[in-house]
């Protein structure tokens, strides 16, 4: 058949993936890892070539681990097949593994693929029962660079379900963004349009940047923060590093970008005239991202009055939502989850969460760790109740100042009047 059977070299890399890549798309040919290919043949991982008129036409590789060989590539071009090429390639292959030390050689083909009948012919023994699971990972490397180069994170879907209380703000986010991005078909069966860019404000400590990371969660999407003091080299090149990382971000195919602090770098430009610059890139910026699929814009600002009106102007967020203090159900649901690991007796969730208004999320936890701590000290030195007793959660609620005054509070209220769009 006049065809040459040799040894894979490294020169041999470029025309092997020419065939690869010509290959993938046919039915009857296992796709090949192009890049684990490269870098296993680079790296010595033992393979076979099949030579017409110098051209290759067949390929079979193999990786090692100690006396085990797995063989990862079988590939014959169509004008080839079935003229015992396969079986011409795996028993030079078998030669070279066996004089390494290899005692017992894989493949792993669905039926009537290229080389199956080769493996048969050398041997081989079909194992049947067996279940393949795999599992793609949302991310590609390529993309994974762009992502650890942001300081980006792939996050759990389950931080979510740890997100206590708020279920009002809850609701919304999950029916207004989450949902229809998760399920972009039905959103757009009935004319619902996915949001692109969403806008949370709040008082401080009241979970805007957890919300923004449990979205990224729930929809398996990578989440990047975008750190104002991280872009601020000088007023002049801030725009500019906007731009950049910006842009860099939209070349992955899903992300979730968060900007947290957005007052800092988007307050109102006749208050504040350094911003203008940056205020000006985020107006051109925001277009884009709402016509990138895949791709949610979440800002975070305690205080959205403060934001230059032209970002706030319909048409820039989809969606501006309050994220407000937690109300006495929240508050409950938040003291429910603090004392759960806490060896306490008797607490009355009740009566804590009315005594803790204004309470953010953050300050009930620190009430809470305040009064194991009291429990701590004093079990130590021999004292009882040897368990963190009500007083110990009184005394703590005393020391622990709500972060929402009534100030904060009020104008938290008519912020969300005037602004909110959910």
């Amino acid at each position: 058949m006049s065809v040459v059977i040799r040894d894979l070299l490294l020169s041999d890399i470029g025309p092997a993936v020419r065939l690869l890549e010509e290959c993938r798309s046919l039915a009857d040919t296992k796709p090949a890892d192009i890049a684990q290919f490269v870098n296993d043949v680079s790296s010595g991982s033992p393979g076979v070539v099949a030579l017409h008129n110098g051209q290759i036409v067949g390929v079979v590789q193999a990786r090692t681990v100690v006396d085990d060989a797995w063989i990862n590539v079988v590939t014959i071009d169509s004008a080839w097949r079935h003229q015992g090429l396969g079986s011409a390639m795996l028993q030079r292959l078998e030669e070279n593994l066996m004089h390494q030390g290899v005692r017992k050689i894989s493949a792993l083909l669905s039926g009537s693929q290229a080389g199956e009948t080769a493996l048969v012919n050398r041997g081989f023994t079909a194992i049947h029962d067996l279940v393949l699971y795999e599992k793609l990972e949302p991310i590609a490397p390529t993309a994974m660079r762009i992502v650890d180069q942001y300081g980006g994170e792939i996050l759990s879907a389950s931080l979510w379900d740890r997100v206590a209380g708020m279920n009002e703000e809850k609701k919304i986010i999950a029916g207004r963004v989450v949902a229809p991005l998760a399920d972009p078909i039905t959103a757009e069966k009935v004319g619902v349009k996915a949001p692109a860019t969403v806008l949370l404000f709040g008082p401080p400590g009241t979970g805007k940047t957890t919300f923004a990371k449990a979205i990224a969660g729930r929809l398996g999407w990578p989440f990047i923060e975008l750190l104002p003091s991280k872009l601020e080299s000088g007023n002049d090149s801030m725009s500019a590093e906007l731009r950049t990382a910006m842009s860099d971000l939209l070349q992955l195919d899903h992300a979730v970008v968060f900007i947290d602090e957005f007052d800092e770098i988007a307050s109102a430009r006749e208050k504040n005239p350094s911003t203008k610059g940056v205020v000006n890139e985020l107006l051109k910026m925001i277009p884009l991202y709402r016509s990138a699929p895949g791709h949610l814009l979440v800002c975070a600002t305690n205080f959205v009055g403060d934001i230059d009106s032209a970002v706030l102007r319909p048409g820039r967020f989809d969606l501006v939502i309050p994220i407000g203090p937690p109300d006495l159900v929240a508050r409950r649901a938040l003291w429910t989850a603090s004392l759960a690991s806490l060896d306490q007796r008797g607490a009355d969730i009740e009566k804590l969460a009315v005594n803790t208004d204004g309470y953010t999320p953050g300050d009930v936890e620190l009430a809470a760790q305040r009064a194991a701590a009291a429990a701590f000290d004093r079990i130590r030195e021999g004292i009882e109740p040897s368990y963190i007793s009500t007083d110990d959660l009184d005394a703590a609620i005393a020391r622990t100042r709500p972060s929402v005054t009534s100030e904060i509070c009020q104008r938290f209220g008519d912020e969300a009047d005037r602004f909110a769009r959910v």
